[in-house]
């Protein structure tokens, strides 16, 4: 019972960002804000598109793959990274992993809305120092920097 509902509460949570992230790209939109298409991938770098696509598949699957708790155990030998270790709490409380692996996928997925939608992801926050980016992009490098930090403490 437990596990069910801490499942419940990452998929919720994670649709609650998709959401949040989509109605901020809407409301720019649909608003006459500024905003930009970014055909590219992060920071405006210009890819081929089917580069892209496999990219974006690439990092969901292995989201996916941790989010459903597979072990990698060819990383365990070499002992670069214990990814049997590096998997999703099913307790009822959340673990330190999971918010970052929530980040990242919340991000992911809502990026590939953005280009299967828009053909390009909708960039709306510009601080004039740093390329134009948007709250995806937000949630996928904080998410990052949570697995930094936590692989960095072991």
């Amino acid at each position: 019972m437990k596990c069910e509902s801490a499942n419940k509460k990452i998929f919720l949570l994670t649709i609650l960002l998709i959401f949040i992230d989509q109605s901020a790209k809407y409301i720019i939109r649909s608003s006459g804000g500024f905003y930009i298409c970014n055909k590219g991938i992060a920071f405006g770098i210009n890819l081929p598109n089917w580069l892209i696509i496999g990219l974006i598949i690439a990092i969901l699957a292995f989201a996916s793959f941790l989010i459903l708790n597979l072990k990698f155990k060819i990383f365990n030998e070499l002992e670069i990274i214990k990814f049997n270790n590096f998997k999703l709490n099913s307790n009822f409380k959340f673990k330190i992993l999971n918010y970052p692996l929530v980040l990242i996928l919340s991000g992911a997925i809502s990026n590939l809305l953005d280009r299967l939608y828009n053909g390009c992801v909708i960039d709306f926050i510009d601080l004039r120092v740093w390329p134009v980016f948007n709250l995806a992009d937000i949630f996928i490098c904080l998410g990052a920097f949570l697995l930094i930090l936590k692989f960095n403490k072991k």
